[in-house]
């Protein structure tokens, strides 16, 4: 007489459950595209996928850097070309009043027009982004320029109170920008318009020679916009060259992730059919073994 034992019987269901789970997983692995649903799937794969993931973060932190610092360049380059056409504007108002042919009335003008321009200069080297003063270097909560006035309202001298460097930004893997001017710049925007106001002053002795020694002055200013200009150029081009980094690495880095987490959508469809075939062989034999147990016993 031959009788299938309690041992046979728990270990047939144990590898029938373990097939069956087994088919579970795989089926859900090719469902989701996703081959790790717990640490425990692949313990060595979620701690690289983990460090994987910081990394990723940091880079997603160099990019969101990278675009406010971006900003700024944007808005301090706008500012220093807005001063480089009040410069080109205050050039051809001295070249008109160092002629030597240039009447009482035009001096007047051409002064009234120099302290508008002061005005609208000083306006512009206080410039805000986000609240915060782009010119006057790590001292964002305060106008950086401040003016003098005389009676009649008009500016008679420009101070520089900021400091001497504006704050820096990691915006890319071991790329620290600093997006602001720096503090010698910002020294020589307060030199226009101080330069400026010297202009105005000689227009209003309505005196050729005076307006003529005022343009040297003038014309240095208006190089050193320039080059200010030049360098927040040369900055957003660094900006940009570190932001094509980070995008290059973030998707390299993505592609990891996805080797250690995706689904081998082939190798899984194997294995699953493998499991299948199993699970049904290890029903059909235990089937067949039991009833053969079991006419063993009858008979």
């Amino acid at each position: 007489m031959r009788i299938a034992t309690d041992s046979f019987s728990n270990s047939l269901m144990a590898q029938i459950q373990s097939l069956s789970a087994q088919q579970t997983q795989y089926q859900q692995e090719l469902a989701t595209g996703d081959r790790i649903t717990n640490p425990s799937d692949d313990p060595a794969a979620v701690n690289q996928v983990l460090n994987l993931g910081s990394q990723l973060q940091s880079l997603q932190q160099y990019s969101s850097n990278n675009a406010v610092a971006t900003q700024i360049t944007q808005q301090s380059y706008s500012a220093l070309s807005n001063l480089q056409t009040i410069s080109t504007t205050a050039g051809e108002l001295a070249t008109e009043g160092g002629s030597g042919t240039t009447s009482a009335t035009s001096y007047q003008a051409y002064s009234q027009q120099l302290n508008q321009l002061v005005q609208q200069a000083l306006q512009t080297a206080n410039s805000q982004f986000n609240g915060n003063y782009l010119f006057g270097g790590t001292q964002t909560n305060t106008p950086p320029f401040t003016a003098t006035y005389d009676a009649s309202g008009n500016i008679t001298g420009v101070t520089y109170t900021g400091t001497s460097a504006g704050a820096s930004i990691q915006t890319g893997q071991g790329s620290i920008v600093s997006p602001y001017t720096t503090g010698a710049t910002n020294q020589q925007i307060a030199g226009f318009l101080n330069n400026l106001v010297a202009l105005s002053n000689a227009m209003n002795s309505q005196s050729a020679s005076a307006v003529q020694a005022a343009q040297p002055a003038l014309n240095t200013s208006d190089d050193n916009i320039l080059s200010a200009v030049s360098g927040i150029g040369a900055i957003q081009s660094g900006l940009q060259a570190d932001e094509t980094l980070n995008q290059s690495a973030f998707t390299s880095l993505q592609g990891l992730v996805s080797n250690d987490t995706s689904t081998d959508v082939a190798t899984t469809t194997v294995q699953l059919t493998q499991a299948q075939t199993a699970y049904q062989a290890a029903l059909e034999a235990g089937a067949k073994i039991m009833q053969t147990s079991l006419l063993n016993y009858l008979n």
